[in-house]
Order: C-alpha cells, then sequence, then structure tokens
C-alpha cells in the first residue's frame, strides 16, 4: 500500500523544510557578515600599513635627497 499523505502532513512537513532551509539561510548569512566584518578589518590594517611605509618612504627620499645636497655641494 503507497503512503498517501493527508493535506495537513504535507503541510506540516512543507513547514519544516522550509524552517530548516531558513535556519541553514540565517546561519549562511552570518558566517557571511562575519566574513565582511573581518575582511573590513583586515582591509584596514592593510590601508594603515601602507600609509606608514608611504611616510617612511617619503622619509628616506627625504634623507636621501639631503645626502645628495651635500654630496653636490662638496663636488662644488
Amino acid at each position: 500500500m503507497l503512503f498517501n499523505p493527508t493535506p495537513l502532513e504535507r503541510l506540516t512537513t512543507l513547514t519544516t523544510e522550509l524552517v530548516t532551509k531558513y535556519t541553514v539561510a540565517t546561519e549562511e548569512l552570518k558566517k557571511s557578515q562575519e566574513e565582511i566584518i573581518s575582511s573590513r578589518a583586515y582591509a584596514k590594517a592593510q590601508e594603515e600599513e601602507i600609509e606608514r611605509l608611504t611616510a617612511e618612504l617619503a622619509e628616506k627620499d627625504h634623507e636621501i635627497e639631503a645626502i645628495v645636497a651635500k654630496v653636490e655641494s662638496l663636488l662644488g
């Protein structure tokens, strides 16, 4: 004999499946949001490092220019 579910049983099954899919989707969304937050924090840290290195490079360029000026003044 084949199982022929009643409309209420079908509705219960569909509702259970829907709730399960909703729960999974909610968990995936939460994980995605956490990944976005983590990625933004990493990007901010990288930007700060780039700014620090750019400032350091500008300082080194200034030091080199000062040395070049001293050498040029010695050479006349």
